[in-house]
This record gives C-alpha cells, structure tokens and sequence, in this order.
C-alpha cells in the first residue's frame, strides 16, 4: 500500500472510517430507545386510577368528591343519565365492552382508550353500587419513553442518511480517477470494452506497454542502423577522398598524365555522386504511390539501360504479369539486382543475366540469374547489410533492394550463392488494404 497515492487512499480510508461510525451509531440508538423504554421505571400505581378510586369511594360515602387538577373530567351515570359532571367529559359514557353483562363479568374496574372532539383520551370506568357508573377522563399525555425512542429513530435515520451519503460521496471520489482511466483506455484502445472494466484496463495497459516497447526496439535498432550507416558512410567516404587525393597527387608529380588522371578523377566524382545518391534513397522514408502495371516491360527497361554499363554481359528478360505497386520502388530494387548481377557477370569473358518474371501463389516475383563466380559463404550472412561490400557503389545495393521491398509487404532473398548465383524479389500482387 505505501507505493500507492498515499494521499488518495488516506483520505479514503478516514471517509470510509467516518462511513462505518455512522452506521453503527444508526445502529446503535434505536436499540438505546428500546432499551430504555424496557427498563425506565414507570409511574405506578396509576395516577387516573388512584383518582377515580378516591372520587369512587366519596361517593360510596356521601361525600362531595374533589378532582384533582384541571384536565381530568369526572361524570357520573346511571345508565345513560348522567347524574353529576365535573370538567369536560363526553355527553354520554364511554362504553367499551359489547354488553352490561360483558362488564359485569369483568367485574372489576377497566381502563381504556378513546378519542372525543378529535382528542385522545384515557377513560377509567368504576362500578359505583349496582347501577351506577363512574366514569374518569383525562387527555392521553405523550410517554417521554416514546418521545425518546421517535427522536433515536429520527437520529439513526438521518445518521444514516448521511452515512449513505458519505458512502456515496466516497465511491465518486474512489471512482473518479478510474473512470479517467477507462476513457483513456477506449481512447487508446479505439473500443468500448464489453467485458469488465478491470480486465479492460490490464489488457488495454498491457497492449500500451508492448506498443511501447515495440516503438523502443524499433528505435533502438533504427538508431543502430543509422549509427552503422554513418560509419559506413564516413568509411566509404574517407576511402574515395584518399583515392582522389593519390590521384592528384601523381598529376603533380606527372604532369604530363594530367588528362588520364583528371579522367579518372572525373569517373571516381561521378561515383561517388551515385553512391550518395543511393544513400539518399535508402536512409529516405518510404512513401509508397501505389499503381497498377505491367512488370515484364519495366524489367526490359532497367535491363536496356544496365545494357551499355555492361555491353560485355549478356541480358535476356522473360515472362509477365500484373502488379499493383510504387513502380518507382520496384524499378529501384530491380535495377541494384540486375546491376549486382551484371557486376558479377562481368568477371567473365561469358558473362550472362537472366531475369524472369513469375505469378506464383498470388506474388509476383522476379528471379535474376548470373553465372558470375558466386558468393563467398563468410559473406552470406551479412550479404544485405549495409557497407559489407568493397564494390564502388558502396555496398548498400541489396539493403536497398530488400527494404524498399518489405516496405511493399515484399521480400528480396538469396536462393543460390554458386553459379548460377539467383536472387529473387517478391511483391504482392494486389496492394495492402
């Protein structure tokens, strides 16, 4: 718990604190209310009782009776005739038993409850002689135990009004940042999330982590590769200035070769020039400008033009098909396939390049064949690495090729190191959604 927001939780944990306090004392008053109730002394003996058992026997005894206090109405009847009244006492005899006779029988005097010109009253009914009836009212006081338990109740019910509250208060409070979260998460997520929330939001999380740590490997090796390609670059760089610098250091010491030296000179500007070129086109982002076209003539157009670069070699182009691509790209992969292949050819007085175009397993690909002296086998594990070469457009003609083409959702590959030496560049034939 303490690495989480400390701040946060200790304030739930008081609300939730104060929450609990307030139920349980909600709880509690009610049962103090009853309690009370239960064990508070009562008043006993009854005082109406005691009042109408004084008023009963001066009667009996021909005495003028005396009422005590203002609220207590005495009548007495005989029959429905009422003989004497003192205070306010309904005009007819409260009467609660069905019959004389059920009276009679309870033979006792009774005590009961009724309710005259809107008020509640308590009524003791007492036998005076054999036809004769006493009859003490007064108005219904409210028990103080009553009032005490109405007023816990009240208090338990408000308690726990505000405990509800509270708790209310406390799940919004709990909640909020959550439900932040969750928005984000769909947000991020691009959907609604069906299931529970909880479960949305670790697999939401752990989707962000992995996106981030793909983005972090991606740059990673993009910052590898660009390190390898500034080496390279500063290599191959440094290698051509010192050659060009030889070279004019033999034209000061022969002048009269200066023509064949400014020649050569010019030859290694201009490759240079291609080589920075080819640079440029492979460290450019791809933005692909996707076309339909035919494959079998724009493989026939790289080759005439890598036909006067190599007139010593023999080219020869075959098959067709239908390709929905950035011809741009595709020209760029396979002019450095046919000119690595026509470099290799060319090592041989018989120097050969086939290149054949095939639709097989809905890609297009094209097979470049050369008969030239094949490739080492230390150098085919890094054969698409930048700079692995000592050929004079610097070594990055395959790592073009071959990203150009992923970038296509393509592949360029090595199918034969010895002779005939075959790579292969695949395309798919209709584009990516």
């Amino acid at each position: 718990m303490k690495s989480l927001p400390v701040r946060r939780f200790a304030e739930v944990r008081a609300l939730l604190l104060l929450v609990i306090l307030l139920l349980v004392l909600g709880c509690l008053l009610p049962l103090v209310g009853l309690y009370v109730m239960a064990y508070a002394p009562r008043e006993d003996p009854d005082p109406l009782m005691t009042t109408a058992a004084a008023v009963a026997a001066a009667i009996q005894e021909g005495q003028l009776p005396v009422v005590p206090g203002t609220k207590v109405g005495v009548a007495l009847y005989r029959g429905e005739t009422g003989l004497w009244k003192v205070g306010a006492v309904p005009p007819t005899p409260y009467w609660p038993f069905p019959s004389r006779a059920g009276w009679e029988q309870a033979g006792r005097p009774t005590v009961a409850q009724g309710e005259w010109q809107g008020q509640r009253l308590r009524v003791v009914l007492w036998p005076v002689g054999e036809d004769r009836l006493l009859q003490v009212v007064a108005p219904v006081e409210e028990n103080r135990h009553q009032r005490w338990l109405a007023a816990t109740v009240l208090l338990s019910l408000v308690l726990a009004l505000a405990g509800g509250g509270l708790a209310w208060f406390l799940v919004g409070r709990v909640l909020s940042p959550y439900g932040e979260l969750l928005e984000e998460a769909r947000r991020f997520s691009g959907r609604m999330g069906g299931g529970p929330e909880d479960v949305f939001l670790v697999s939401t999380f752990r989707q962000a982590v992995q996106r981030v740590e793909e983005q972090e490997r991606e740059l990673a090796a993009r910052a590898q590769e660009l390190s390898e390609l500034s080496a390279g670059l500063a290599h191959e760089l440094r290698n051509n200035l010192s050659v060009m610098e030889g070279y004019l250091r033999l034209a000061r010491e022969n002048p009269q070769e200066l023509a064949r030296y400014l020649q050569v000179l010019a030859a290694e500007v201009q490759a240079q020039r291609e080589f920075l070129e080819r640079f440029m086109t492979f460290v450019r982002p791809v933005a692909a400008q996707k076309t339909t076209f035919r494959l079998g003539p724009l493989v026939t157009q790289v080759a005439s033009r890598l036909a006067s670069a190599f007139p010593q070699v023999k080219l020869e182009c075959l098959g067709d098909a239908e390709l929905v691509a950035d011809p741009t790209a595709v020209r760029v992969v396979l002019e450095n396939l046919l000119r690595n292949a026509c470099e290799a050819a060319s090592r041989r007085a018989d120097g050969r390049v086939k290149a054949t175009v095939q639709l097989e397993a809905r890609k297009v690909q094209v097979v470049v064949e050369d008969n030239g002296p094949g490739i080492p086998e230390d150098q085919r594990g890094t054969l698409f690495e930048p700079f692995v070469s000592q050929k004079p457009a610097g070594g990055i003609g395959l790592a073009l090729a071959r990203r150009l083409a992923r970038a296509m959702g393509g592949e360029v590959e090595l199918v034969s190191a010895r002779e005939p030496t075959a790579f292969v560049a695949r395309f798919p034939q209709e584009a990516s959604p």
